[in-house]
């Protein structure tokens, strides 16, 4: 009998032994992603920057990116002049509009395609030569797409979407450049709400994941997007 107990002892010692390997690779794997998605922006000293405060049409363009909008960002963004003219200042007042629209409703109309296929322009078009705010823009459309699929094909087309990104920087422009890196060390709100958006992509493609849950529990990311 007491041979039997050290045997089921030892077994069982093995089995947390190799379970508590397993647990300890996942989680360095998954802290390992989401040190990557950091790291695309500069690192933690921009991701985690609240010293710079966004003004002006900043302001409202970063306020239109919360997933549950404020009545205020509707009442300033009625407040603004149409703006007619093509230019990076339209650009990002046209933006906020369709981030309001698609995090209030979750509906995708054409006027979304029609905004990005507008604004597909050359890169020196864009601040700072980086196309932050068209990609989180692209990615916030995504996400109203997804809520409307089953689980299943969320997960198939959420994990095509993080592939390209992780290939090609993003969904259309690369993110991954040095311009990007100066822009968003000059602007550090840009990463964080684009890093924000890009976590609930990330929930949407893996499910409980370690990796999403911490980008979108660093203070300054949730303070935008909350």
């Amino acid at each position: 009998m007491l041979k039997t107990f050290i045997k089921y002892t030892l077994w069982s010692l093995g089995f947390f032994l190799l379970l508590g390997m397993f647990g300890f690779y996942w989680f360095e794997m998954e802290a390992e992603r989401a040190w990557k998605v950091i790291n695309w922006f500069g690192g933690m000293d921009v991701v985690s920057d609240r010293r710079v405060i966004p003004t002006g049409m900043d302001d409202i363009y970063i306020r239109s990116l919360k997933l549950k909008p404020r009545k205020d960002i509707v009442y300033d963004l009625r407040a603004l002049e149409p703006c007619k003219e093509y230019s990076y200042k339209c650009m990002l007042q046209d933006s906020a509009g369709i981030n309001l629209y698609l995090n209030s409703t979750g509906i995708v109309l054409t006027d979304v395609d029609d905004f990005l296929e507008k604004y597909k322009a050359d890169i020196e078009f864009f601040e700072g030569v980086c196309p932050a705010v068209y990609e989180t823009t692209a990615v916030v459309k995504e996400l109203a797409s997804l809520r409307l699929l089953t689980d299943e094909k969320k997960q198939i087309i959420a994990k095509e979407k993080m592939k390209k990104i992780h290939i090609d920087g993003g969904l259309i422009y690369s993110l991954q450049t040095p311009a990007c890196r100066t822009f968003f060390r000059r602007k550090p709100y840009m990463a964080q709400a684009y890093i924000g958006h890009l976590a609930v992509l990330m929930r949407f493609a893996d499910g409980f994941s370690v990796s999403w849950i911490y980008l979108s529990t660093i203070p300054s990311v949730r303070f935008i997007i909350r």
